[in-house]
């Protein structure tokens, strides 16, 4: 694949740390990893505080985390929303409904339970008209996720806003992943240079491992296995306002590679 450069205008890490530091995405070398305070909710803005009753705790990780990148963005903007295991709670919810005598589903509560539930509540709430993609590609959601975002922004010369989220499952759902950290990531990639770009990204395909994570804050944060916490490799190399190469992982025999340079 040919290299294409493409320009980060902002980032955004919905995780937990010590010292609340903001904004996170930018001081991974000194922040602390911690837990969430207990009965810790995502709680978006653009959604009144009524209303997120509706909504599961991953549809409402994804619209604070697209909030958070937003202003960086054109009208025009395209979406990439990317989760490994997307709606559990509301699917277990149907799969308890399931085994009760009547079996009875909400229609509401169908609707919510699609990969593409988050990506679609987000657009409603913003009225956006533009494309919105859903991707799940397992532990490597963050590198599909972003691969795809950068090949639309190449080929469309349009601004992606990339939203990654996963939040810890329900039981019985956890047995076979024990995600123990809900966490979500954005990324606002543009075509042209502008005044908020800080740095660019040309990408290509390579087969070559992962780069592991180098922080305490990170390595900490891959031992929660939320498969958002890939991005932060490179996340790490924003942060370090240092020039080099992040690898990520996807399915198949490819990785990513990121040449940043910081501008």
């Amino acid at each position: 694949m040919t290299q294409t450069q493409i320009f980060v205008d902002a980032v955004s890490l919905i995780a937990p740390s010590k010292d609340g530091a903001q904004p996170l995405a930018r001081s991974l070398a000194t922040a602390d990893f911690t837990a969430f305070p207990e009965g810790w909710k995502p709680s978006p803005e653009s959604i009144p505080a009524r209303a997120r009753r509706r909504y599961s705790p991953q549809t409402l990780l994804a619209i604070q985390a697209a909030e958070n990148i937003s202003p960086a963005l054109a009208e025009d903007a395209a979406w990439v929303f990317g989760s490994a295991y997307g709606e559990g709670e509301t699917l277990q919810l149907i799969l308890e409904a399931l085994r009760g005598p009547t079996m009875a589903i909400r229609p509401t509560r169908f609707q919510n339970s699609v990969h593409n539930a988050a990506s679609g509540q987000w657009t409603i709430a913003q009225s956006i008209k533009t494309a919105a993609t859903s991707i799940c590609g397992a532990d490597h959601t963050a590198g599909s996720s972003l691969l795809k975002a950068l090949l639309q922004v190449q080929l469309e010369q349009r601004p992606v806003g990339v939203v990654l989220f996963d939040a810890p499952l329900p039981a019985p759902l956890d047995t076979s992943h024990r995600l123990s950290c809900p966490a979500g990531a954005g990324l606002a990639l543009s075509s042209r240079q502008s005044q908020q770009s800080f740095a660019s990204i040309a990408f290509s395909l390579v087969k070559q491992a992962e780069t592991p994570p180098q922080t305490s804050y990170s390595q900490a944060a891959f031992a929660t296995q939320n498969p958002v916490f890939s991005i932060l490799p490179l996340f790490e190399k924003l942060a370090e306002r240092a020039p080099g190469d992040v690898t990520l992982g996807l399915n198949g025999g490819m990785n990513l590679n990121l040449e940043v340079t910081v501008l």
